[in-house]
């Protein structure tokens, strides 16, 4: 036998003692273990590997049987202590590396002429201070002509540069420089050493704090993967977990973050993963802190449903404000990007709407009561709560009944009468209303209310020849998604109000916004689907309504890049076979130009679509998901129907 692995068994003694009929062992290990006397190593002269970490030796001749030794060509007596200068056993313990140094002073021609590493870390090295522990080092430098590494992290030497007095190439490893920090780490992320991966995160995590702007494209790409190496290694251990997600965000901040970021969105994850499983604290604030990145959420390494799910859970358990705001605009952000069936699997979770609806309340109150700070952090954590609600309910009823039974639309309506200034909150809310208004007995509720529908016929008006520092008129945002909210409500049959609430005056405020509207520059919004669209101009003939649709429609076809817009054009086919039968002549005697400037759009991508791909149409059975994101962007492209219909010829 030439290689022996003891290490965390409970051996002691007598154990040992059998080794010495085992004279062609190479490497031994008894690493943890019981052992206490070594004295039994004497007659292993082949020994090239010892491996001794954490050994607590109080008796026999140590000296002795490291001086008969002489093939060794790696030798490890580092020492696992929370701090190099303390031992917490209550027994004297034999100093390794002092008896080297009592060897090699005793003897001026003693050494072991093969030994290429030795780990030192974590012990006293004397306990001396810096100058005697570099003596140490130095003797063993000079001494031992193949000595080329040596490990002095968690000990005196850790945080000092070391001039290397011999003329050959030496590794320090400590945490000194930034290259070194990272080499120590890239030396025991992949070992048992949990403790030491730990201290060189730590060590990692403080130059990265510190040195912000000095780290260069290749040190930044290498402190990306040996870092995530290492949580992935060490997924288990609270204190690499910490130290490793803080080492993350540091790096997520990085303008050139784009090394290792398909890496660093997989170790996220893991550490999203973990969150459940360790106390909420410092490693979830740390894991949040860096996931909540707008860069970072836009690859495609990052598991959305996964990260929304975890973010959503973790929003439940959480106290902390800071946390919550953090997971909170982490859904916000993702829920959008995931696919419609996990959006809906989360939305049916009626402890994530219960929860998000009583911070709608608790901030709404916490705004009128508070200034100052704390009035824009409610604020703050009030612009993403609506934002995943509006995500969350999208194209989801029984989500949407839920909300309305935790009174989500008597809160909705307070935050439009307190935000009245606060177009970008109130777009935001009224989109959370649109959602709502497509369940039939939710929409009917809302219409008993005059001072709901007087609340949204006001938000029909504004100055709509303004545009924010964006390119965004906040003015038609507002006014488009109330008057979607309306024209769900025009569908009614029983309408309860008369005069200037009655149907008709309704849709005449109706008509008289939306023939206002510009044309956007930007991208407002997209849909799921186009089927609130095909809906309601399928159920009623009101102008107000069909103008609504008709504009919601272009808006979203004009704002779609290439490969949406032939989704979009497919989607959108039947739609404009169903208004080829929809044209009643109010439309065409109060709003010619926009009927024929719709016209015309749709003719002209519909011939784009057919020209492409000539076998789309309603009945192929392909999905009609357009994600829905508020900031416009569609996510799913061409490239997902062609793969479900191989028949269909590729775009040239």
């Amino acid at each position: 036998m030439e290689s022996l692995s003891l290490a965390g068994r409970p051996v002691c003694q007598a154990a040992l003692k059998i080794i010495r009929e085992l004279p062609n062992l190479k490497l031994l290990d008894i690493s943890n273990t019981l052992v206490a006397d070594i004295s039994a190593l004497n007659e292993l002269i082949n020994l090239e590997a010892l491996i001794m970490h954490n050994l607590r030796i109080r008796s026999g001749c140590v000296t002795e049987t490291l001086r008969s030794l002489t093939g060794l060509r790696v030798l490890d007596i580092s020492k696992e202590v929370t701090d190099y200068g303390t031992d917490s056993s209550q027994e004297a313990c034999v100093d390794l590396p002092l008896a080297m140094v009592q060897i090699m002073r005793d003897d001026k021609f003693a050494c072991w002429p093969y030994l290429r590493s030795i780990d030192l870390a974590g012990n006293s090295l004397a306990n001396m201070g810096v100058d005697r522990a570099a003596d140490i080092v130095t003797l063993l430098l000079e001494r031992n002509p193949r000595l080329e590494r040596v490990s002095v992290l968690a000990t005196p030497l850790d945080g000092h540069s070391y001039v290397i007095p011999v003329d050959r190439d030496v590794q320090i490893i400590n945490c000194a420089t930034r290259t070194q920090a990272v080499m120590a780490l890239n030396g025991y992320w992949n070992t048992d050493r949990d403790a030491f991966t730990a201290h060189a995160l730590h060590c990692v995590y403080y130059m990265l704090q510190s040195g912000y702007d000095d780290f260069s494209d290749s040190e930044v790409a290498e402190c990306a993967a040996v870092v995530c190496a290492a949580l992935r290694k060490h997924l288990h251990n609270l204190g690499v977990q910490m130290a490793g997600s803080a080492c993350l965000y540091h790096l997520s901040n990085f303008s050139i973050i784009h090394f290792g970021c398909s890496q660093m969105c997989r170790s996220l994850s893991r550490c999203g993963r973990n969150i459940p499983r360790n106390n909420p604290g410092t490693f979830t604030h740390n894991v949040w802190l860096t996931i909540c990145n707008d860069y970072l959420l836009q690859l495609s390494g990052i598991n959305f449903y996964r990260t929304c799910k975890v973010a959503l859970e973790s929003m439940l358990i959480n106290t902390d404000a800071g946390v919550s705001r953090m997971t909170i605009a982490i859904v916000s952000i993702v829920a959008p990007k995931m696919r419609s069936q996990d959006a809906r699997t989360l939305a049916s979770d009626v402890r994530y709407v219960k929860h998000l609806v009583h911070l709608m309340d608790q901030n709404l109150n916490h705004f009128r009561n508070s200034n100052g700070v704390r009035a824009e952090n409610s604020l703050y954590t009030l612009k993403f709560t609506l934002s995943a609600l509006w995500n969350l309910t999208d194209d989801c009823p029984a989500t949407c009944v839920v909300f309305a039974h935790e009174n989500g639309i008597g809160v909705s309506f307070d935050i439009l009468r307190l935000f009245e200034n606060h177009n970008n909150i109130q777009t935001k809310v009224l989109g959370i209303l649109n959602n709502v208004a497509e369940v039939y007995e939710q929409k009917l509720s809302m219409l008993q209310n005059a001072e709901y529908l007087e609340a949204l016929c006001e938000c029909l008006e504004g100055d709509f020849t303004r545009a924010d520092g964006a390119g965004r008129n906040r003015a038609v945002e507002r006014s488009y998604f109330a008057a979607g909210v309306l024209a769900n409500m025009l569908l009614c049959e029983n309408w309860p109000h008369g005069d200037h609430l009655s149907r008709e005056k309704v849709n005449e405020r109706m008509v008289k916004s939306i023939r206002q509207w510009p044309m956007l520059s930007v991208p407002m919004v997209s849909y799921r689907s186009f089927e609130p669209f095909v809906r309601i101009l399928n159920e009623t003939t009101l102008v107000g309504a069909q103008m609504w649709c008709l504009w919601g429609v272009n808006h979203v076809l004009s704002h779609s890049d290439a490969n949406s817009v032939s989704m979009g054009s497919y989607i959108i086919v039947p739609v404009g076979f169903r208004l080829t039968h929809l044209k009643p002549c109010s439309l065409f005697v109060r709003v010619p130009k926009f009927f024929v400037q719709y016209e015309g759009f749709y003719t002209r991508y519909s011939i784009e679509v057919y020209r492409f791909y000539p076998k789309v149409g309603p009945d192929n059975g392909v999905s009609r998901d357009i994600l829905r994101d508020e900031s416009g962007v569609c996510e799913n492209t061409i490239c997902d129907i062609v793969k479900s219909n191989k028949a269909w010829p590729k775009q040239g």
